[in-house]
C-alpha cells in the first residue's frame, strides 16, 4: 500500500523542498495545505497515514490542530517539521499527540529517517534535541519485546564503530535513554560520530540521557576469580537502570543499551566467563525490558572451542545478524 502522506505549511516553497525531498520514499501520495483548520479537516476526511505539520500557521497553530487530529484521524502519525527549537515547545508538541519532532533546518539530513521511523510505528526526535526533550514512554510494543537482546556480527572495528552508532542514533531519536559500555577507544570514536550527527554531546550526557562507561572498567566491577559475580553484576545493571530510565522532569524513559564486555572476555580468551555474562545480560534484559545490542567481531572468533561457546552464546539472542552497512539509515 502506497504511504499517504498530508504536508501542512504556510509557506509554499517549503512544501515544494519536502515534496522533493520524498520523491525518495517509494509508494507515496503526497496532499498540501496551508492552514491549520484546513488540516484538521483534510485529515478527517483523508486519514493520511503521515502528517508533516508546521507550528506557525494561520488560523489554527500546530500544536491545537494536532490534538483535534488526534480525536478525528487517531491512526495518522504526526511529524512535527517546526522553525522552533526549544525542548519546552517540542515536548508540548509531543504532548498534543506528535509522534516525532524535527527542525526545519536539520530536514535536509533527518527528514527521510524521520519519514522511516514513523512510518514502522516509532518515534522520531530530531538529533538537535535528542535526549533533551522527556515524555512517558509508550505502551510496550510486541514485536520489540520479541527483540530484547539481539547480536551482531562485524567484519571490522569500523563496522561495528557504525552498528553501535546506528543503534544509540535509534535509540536517542526515539527518545529513549541509551547505555554503552565499550573500550576507551570505542567511546571516543562514538562520541565523535553522535557530534558529527549533530548531537548536543554535552547536553545529553548532563540530561543522563547518553551514559558511556569503560567496559574494562565495568568487568572489573563485578568480575571476582575470572567469573562474574550475579549479586555484583544485578546490583550494576539495577543502578544503571535506576539512573538511565528518570529523565530530569520525571518521566519515565526506555533504556537502551550496547556494549562489548562479553566480546572482551572472549577476546582475553575467558570464553567461559563471556557466555556466563550473556546469560547474566539476557536476564536483565527481560527483568528491565532492556532493548540491548551486543556487537562481536568475527575475527576474534579462536579455535573450534571457542566456536562452540560463541555457538551457546548466539542462541541466547532474539537475533543473530551478519552487519550490513548498506542496509543502515542513520
Amino acid at each position: 500500500m502506497p504511504l499517504r502522506i498530508l504536508i501542512v505549511d504556510d509557506f509554499e516553497p517549503w512544501r515544494r523542498f519536502v515534496s522533493s525531498a520524498l520523491q525518495k520514499v517509494d509508494s507515496k501520495i503526497l496532499f498540501e495545505v496551508s492552514d491549520g483548520l484546513e488540516a484538521v479537516y483534510k485529515a478527517e476526511d483523508l486519514r493520511p497515514d503521515l502528517i508533516l505539520l508546521d507550528i506557525g500557521l494561520p488560523t489554527l497553530n500546530g500544536i491545537k490542530a494536532a490534538r483535534r487530529i488526534r480525536d478525528l484521524s487517531p491512526d495518522s502519525k504526526i511529524l512535527f517539521l517546526s522553525e522552533e527549537n526549544s525542548p519546552e515547545v517540542a515536548e508540548a508538541a509531543l504532548e498534543a499527540g506528535g509522534d516525532g519532532y524535527l527542525v526545519k533546518s536539520d530536514a535536509g539530513r533527518e527528514l527521510l529517517p524521520a519519514v522511516k521511523a514513523l512510518s514502522k510505528g516509532r518515534r522520531y526526535l530530531g538529533a538537535r534535541l535528542a535526549g533533551q526533550v522527556f515524555f512517558a514512554a509508550p505502551e510496550n510494543n510486541p514485536s520489540e519485546g520479541q527483540n530484547l537482546h539481539d547480536l551482531q556480527i562485524y567484519s571490522n572495528d569500523e563496522y561495528l564503530l557504525e552498528g553501535f552508532a546506528s543503534f544509540i542514533i535509534s535509540g536517542l531519536s526515539a527518545c529513549h535513554a541509551v547505555v554503552v559500555l565499550a573500550t576507551e577507544a570505542h567511546r571516543l570514536s562514538l562520541d565523535q560520530k553522535l557530534q558529527t550527527q549533530g548531537f548536543d554531546l554535552e547536553a545529553i550526557i548532563k540530561c543522563k540521557s547518553y551514559i558511556s562507561i569503560d567496559a574494562q572498567q565495568a568487568l572489573a566491577s563485578f568480575m571476582i576469580d575470572d567469573q562474574p559475580d550475579p549479586k555484583q553484576f544485578e546490583n550494576i545493571v539495577r543502578n544503571l537502570v535506576k539512573t538511565a530510565s528518570i529523565a530530569p522532569n520525571g518521566a519515565i524513559r526506555r533504556v537502551c543499551a550496547c556494549g562489548e564486555c562479553a566480546p572482551l572476555l572472549r577476546t582475553q580468551g575467558n570464553s567461559d566467563a563471556a557466555l556466563r555474562v550473556e546469560e547474566l545480560w539476557h536476564l536483565a534484559c527481560h527483568q528491565y525490558e532492556l532493548r540491548t545490542l551486543c556487537g562481536y567481531v568475527s575475527g576474534n572468533l579462536q579455535g573450534q572451542e571457542d566456536q562452540r561457546i560463541f555457538q551457546k552464546i548466539c542462541s541466547l539472542h532474539s537475533i543473530v545478524t551478519e552487519y550490513d552497512p548498506s542496509a543502515q539509515l542513520v
